[in-house]
């Protein structure tokens, strides 16, 4: 496979298929939210920093990217899913910046060794089929002393959702938003079978992440807590509809944390 290719399996054809059908995920609820992270990335890329070359690995519709962008920074965001990009690139048009969005595959990126000063990520480790393959990539495209981040939720508290709740979950969003939530309301079984950090695997914790950057070639990534975010995103899932917590189940405290890691000079 060239460099760059998007690796095409039917694991890779069902996500892509997923997000392009989810546009309106991930993005901040509020203004209260997106101002949380934008002192996280401030306190990491903002005051007194050079303008940095940064690539937002699985994008979606520009959370990262977009606040990034605002600061100055150079972005490039690439993500499998034209449907979500293409919020991405409304949404920068509307706020005036002007990042490189374009399609790409975490685990197999188009960029030629050390072009990057960071690597960003917002939960999308648990979406990768070969997430070790994904962080040898994100090394190899980082300049000698280039940093990466990885920011994600604690799931450790979460409870799959039995049959009879999840049905009536997605019965109550069919009949309150007037859409069909059975319709691809997640991966499949067998998707979920190929992904060693999804959600509900006990792989999935942070000690497992941290390892897994650390055997990837950077031995000092360490975690960081994100405390305003957690605290912002707990309070707004209290308006979350009770047809969605049925649906998903117990999702826990919603801890936010990142881990950061540097690539030796």
């Amino acid at each position: 496979m060239e460099k760059g290719e998007l690796e095409s399996d039917w694991v890779k054809e069902e996500i892509k298929e997923y997000w392009d059908l989810t546009k309106e995920h991930a993005f901040f609820k509020d203004g209260e939210e997106e101002k949380a992270w934008r002192n996280v990335l401030n306190d990491e890329f903002g005051i007194g920093v050079k303008k940095l070359k940064i690539l937002d690995v699985g994008a979606g519709n520009g959370s990262l990217t977009l606040l990034l962008s605002g600061m100055g920074h150079n972005v490039v965001g690439i993500d499998i899913s034209e449907g979500m990009l293409s919020v991405a690139r409304k949404k920068a048009e509307e706020r005036g910046v002007n990042p490189d969005l374009r399609i790409g595959d975490a685990e197999s990126l188009e960029f030629e060794d050390e072009s990057f000063d960071a690597v960003v990520s917002r939960i999308v480790l648990w979406t990768l089929p070969h997430p070790e393959k994904a962080i040898s990539e994100w090394k190899r495209v980082l300049k000698p002393g280039g940093r990466v981040y990885t920011f994600e939720t604690d799931s450790s508290g979460r409870r799959k959702a039995g049959w009879i709740k999840r049905n009536l979950g997605l019965l109550l969003i069919t009949l309150s938003e007037r859409k069909n939530a059975w319709k691809r309301s997640h991966y499949s079984k067998e998707v979920n079978e190929k992904l060693p950090l999804g959600f509900e695997k006990a792989s999935s914790t942070t000690i497992k992440k941290v390892e897994l950057f650390r055997k990837g070639g950077f031995a000092d990534a360490s975690v960081f807590a994100m405390e305003g975010v957690s605290e912002i995103s707990r309070k707004n899932r209290k308006d979350v509809s009770m047809g969605y917590k049925l649906a998903r189940g117990d999702i826990g405290d919603h801890v936010w944390y990142y881990i950061k890691g540097c690539k030796p000079k």
